[in-house]
């Protein structure tokens, strides 16, 4: 599943889901099971009636509770809890079901009231869990990207749970790097240890501060003198896009899109950076911030199969 079509489906399912907490002020966790979790794990592309999929009620070998909700790998094996909280209950703090998640070797544990998401990674080593996203439910949609490895897609293998971990480590990096763009790579790796991936320093978190910067360092580049815009227009002038607003060119060539919008406004990112982002002033769009332009570039590319090219 394409991070565009997966943000139509998390589109969908926030407005009916945003209607149902709006008419229902008093809603139970057995409602948000219904009205919220199953649908969501629908929008993902999981079938929460297939056992083979999601097991509910899932009982832990060691524990007499039982887990909300299992999602299962291709081979049958648990590697995500679900738990469900009452409405007002915190997503930030992950209580026992962290317990049972390590004990029973299960790598990701998902929390929500029905209004909010928290995603959490469990390593394998006796370092504590740490989350990867905390989402607000309208948040869901415009962060498709990152969620991508979550889709049934994966089946939660190794290569989803990795592109989660990069995805939630590139973020956290970039924001840091937002607020302060003087830090050194081994102040940026001590930065992610205490904040968002606890533990040894693996090849997911290294590679992940080391795309976040490359990112930052592009988009650095850019702003310089030598590389901006002639064309005299202010980024107020600009009309603001994001990735979710482009779908490949049906009739160009792999790495050709469209705007949804307008047609007629395409992007080639089969070029350089430099000239994407060109092509984008030239046809009055640009990215949220500034920062924001290399995330943007980096999510088409790959989306495209263009990354490492």
């Amino acid at each position: 599943m394409e991070a565009v079509d997966l943000s139509r489906r998390l589109s969908d399912f926030g407005q009916v889901a945003g209607e149902v907490l709006r008419d229902v002020q008093e809603v139970t966790e057995q409602q948000i099971r219904h009205w919220i979790v199953n649908p969501f794990l629908t929008a993902l592309g999981w079938d929460p009636h297939d056992k083979r999929q999601v097991f509910l009620d899932y009982h832990s070998p060691k524990r007499k509770e039982t887990v909300d909700y299992a999602l299962l790998d291709a081979d049958g094996r648990p590697k995500l809890f679900l738990d469900v909280r009452e409405r007002t209950a915190s997503v930030t703090e992950l209580g026992a079901i962290g317990d049972r998640a390590k004990e029973s070797e299960v790598p990701l544990i998902l929390l929500t009231n029905g209004r909010a998401f928290s995603l959490w990674f469990v390593p394998s080593t006796n370092d504590a869990a740490a989350p990867l996203f905390v989402l607000s439910l309208e948040e869901l949609a415009s962060n498709a990207e990152n969620l991508v490895g979550l889709t049934a897609e994966y089946r939660l293998s190794e290569s989803g749970i990795g592109q989660l971990r990069r995805s939630a480590i590139r973020l956290a990096v970039l924001q840091m790097l937002e607020e302060n763009s003087e830090k050194t790579f081994d102040a940026l790796v001590n930065w992610v240890q205490s904040e968002v991936a606890p533990g040894a320093l693996d090849e997911t978190t290294e590679q992940a501060i080391r795309d976040a910067t490359m990112l930052w360092l592009t988009e650095e580049h850019l702003t310089l003198p030598p590389f901006t815009s002639t064309d005299g227009k202010r980024p107020s002038d600009l009309r603001i896009t994001t990735p979710k607003d482009w779908e490949s060119f049906p009739r160009g060539p792999a790495g050709t899109f469209q705007y949804k919008y307008d047609t007629a406004k395409i992007l080639d990112l089969r070029q350089g950076a430099k000239e994407v982002r060109e092509q984008m002033r030239s046809q009055g769009l640009r990215t949220p911030t500034a920062t924001s332009f290399g995330g943007f570039y980096h999510a088409l590319r790959s989306r495209a199969g263009l990354s490492g090219k």
